[in-house]
């Protein structure tokens, strides 16, 4: 009796532990808005009237998508404001691991301005990786852009992944490996049908643990509950994960030939990321054109575009309605 007890509970828990889903992608789910562009479908979601000035919002990751930048559709009483989904990404189409290069999204990122430019320049808005892949956009097609603004980009060349990787090494705790171990338990019970959702969920259960404090937010903060809804695990695998392990992986000088970008540009950080106003100082702002303003975000974290919208918001038109 005892036996079959313990079985039954095994088989109710295994049951209750394999409904574990994620979000499906473009590839499963016909529902999903898209933007097809140069073959490829990329999740995308746009608000405000096309016939006016065009503001692209480039997220952040590798591996993460744009849901947690929703505040930023404010902006579309002014402009038109374009969202996407990079490849591999949020709820866009899965590939091969071995287009997900940074290379590949600055030609995605210079294909999504194309479409929607209407051969007009844009605006764009990077956060975290997305403002890495800014300032390397600015470096190759200064031409294509009329303003920008980058917040907090973790990397722009060697030197900085270095000091970026060692500032991380510095505030990670047993506990993020336990929380990490606990995720990746749950990946055998994933219900599966493109292949990746296993290892999707453990990054998108990454992306959205409430983790106040340092490395990247200030005591007491935390993000909301699932503000992520897929994280793109190959994505981050590919282009970031191995740099974390060696820094000097990080070949890329982003900020080359960004001399040639005259536009305005704004570089936003916050006060109590670890890799906030002083970092960017330090690190980053001298790799930047002469034109670049510095804006410390006080009392806010790295994430200040999804806890501090009215701020930040008020911050961004600064720039963008002169």
């Amino acid at each position: 009796m005892k036996k079959f007890k313990i079985t039954i509970g095994l088989s109710f828990l295994l049951g209750l532990v394999s409904c574990v889903q994620v979000p499906k992608t473009i590839q499963l789910d016909k529902s999903i808005s898209f933007t097809k562009i140069d073959g490829y479908k990329f999740h995308t979601e746009t608000f405000g009237d096309s016939e006016k000035s065009k503001v692209i919002v480039v997220h952040g990751g590798p591996g993460g998508d744009f849901e947690y930048l929703n505040s930023l559709k404010s902006l579309s009483n002014n402009h038109q404001v374009i969202f996407y989904d990079q490849r591999g990404s949020g709820l866009s189409p899965r590939v091969d691991k071995g287009s997900l290069t940074l290379e590949q999204n600055l030609d995605d990122l210079h294909s999504v301005v194309k479409h929607y430019s209407k051969n007009e320049k844009v605006k764009l808005i990077g956060h975290s990786w997305g403002g890495m892949l800014v300032v390397g956009y600015l470096s190759k097609h200064p031409e294509k852009v009329s303003q920008a603004i980058i917040v907090e980009p973790g990397m722009l060349n060697q030197k900085s992944a270095i000091a970026f990787v060692d500032t991380m090494q510095e505030t990670q705790s047993f506990s993020d490996i336990l929380t990490l171990i606990k995720y990746i338990l749950v990946y055998p019970f994933v219900k599966k049908e493109d292949g990746h959702e296993g290892f999707d969920y453990v990054m998108t259960k990454m992306l959205n643990q409430n983790k106040p404090g340092k490395p990247y937010q200030c005591e007491g903060q935390v993000m909301p509950e699932n503000v992520f809804k897929r994280g793109g695990y190959e994505a981050f695998s590919n282009m970031l994960k191995p740099v974390m392990d060696a820094p000097t992986l990080f070949t890329h000088d982003l900020a080359n030939n960004i001399s040639d970008y005259h536009g305005d540009l704004m570089l936003i950080s916050s006060e109590c990321s670890s890799f906030g106003y002083e970092f960017q100082k330090k690190h980053h702002m001298p790799l930047l054109p002469r034109q670049t303003v510095h804006i410390e975000a006080k009392n806010m974290g790295h994430n200040m575009l999804t806890l501090n919208p009215d701020w930040s918001l008020k911050t961004v038109r600064s720039l963008f309605n002169g």
